[in-house]
């Protein structure tokens, strides 16, 4: 098989982090540890993808009825960013990602603004946790922002009035954007700098820290909201992500990468369902 053609493809110092990490021996060895660590990727970007949506439907679904709950029945969204409403002022550079979509290429206002929904679809995840840090204007907005964002947190009625715990769960926020901006440019699922100098760390590191890592997502994923934490551990996304990050697994992909009996499968559904679901219209 071509492992050396794949390699050079993507590049020599990318495959030779894998290479120092996982001490493989040959470009079979290496191709099946780069192999594993593209598909732990795509099961972790599943889940914070899922994250991502969950807290940024949050903050607007808060900042929303905010602002519109002293004026009347209080809006699930509302375009509580536009300053021009006066409702919320914004700084820096998420006020610039929010007015570069409230604006055409000379930077004047559309006539017709997009709705709230799609406005908050289009801004990025490190917008969110901005928000939570620094676009809050006073502590009790901060505190009833908190509330209304992790309900769930197990002392979440006084838990979100210290500052201190604020800034917990936003550093957390802040770290799971970083680990997807670093998936998102195919870099490997340890943190940066990780086994860099020492000779000592095992690659069976990487599986402890990716597990608590994806374990601290999730305890804020359940503070956010149980069922859709519920659902994502019952998915296909993550019982494949328990079967990666295992011994076993590294291994299987290291010294048989493409051998058709190996990998994921699917369990096999009715034929005549299948068949009924394939007619659907």
């Amino acid at each position: 098989m071509p492992y050396q053609e794949f390699l050079e493809t993507i590049s020599a110092p990318r495959s030779g982090v894998y290479k120092r990490v996982f001490r493989t021996q040959t470009p079979e060895e290496t191709g099946g540890a780069v192999l594993w660590g593209q598909a732990m990727s795509m099961v972790l970007l599943s889940l914070m993808s899922t994250f991502e949506v969950a807290l940024r439907n949050r903050i607007h679904r808060s900042l929303s009825r905010q602002a519109t709950e002293k004026m009347g029945p209080a809006s699930d969204s509302f375009a509580w960013y536009d300053q021009q409403l006066g409702m919320h002022k914004l700084e820096g550079e998420t006020f610039t990602k929010v007015e570069a979509i409230l604006s055409d290429d000379q930077k004047i206002r559309l006539k017709v603004q997009p709705s709230p929904d799609s406005v908050i679809a289009r801004l990025p995840f490190g917008v969110w946790p901005n928000i939570l840090d620094q676009q809050l204007p006073t502590p009790v907005i901060e505190a009833r922002t908190f509330k209304d964002v992790f309900p769930h947190h197990p002392r979440a009625k006084n838990h979100w009035n210290h500052g201190d715990n604020r800034k917990t769960v936003v550093n957390t926020l802040k770290d799971v954007r970083a680990w997807r901006n670093r998936l998102a440019h195919c870099k490997p699922v340890w943190s940066a700098g990780w086994y860099r100098s020492s000779t000592t760390q095992h690659w069976g590191e990487v599986l402890d820290r990716v597990k608590s890592r994806r374990a601290g997502m999730l305890e804020v994923l359940g503070w956010i909201c149980p069922k859709t934490l519920e659902v994502y551990n019952r998915s296909f996304s993550s019982r494949l992500f328990n079967e990666l990050v295992t011994e076993h697994a590294v291994m299987a992909h290291i010294f048989r990468p493409l051998e058709l009996h190996t990998g994921p499968i699917s369990p096999c559904v009715d034929p005549v369902e299948l068949i009924g679901y394939k007619a659907r219209r």
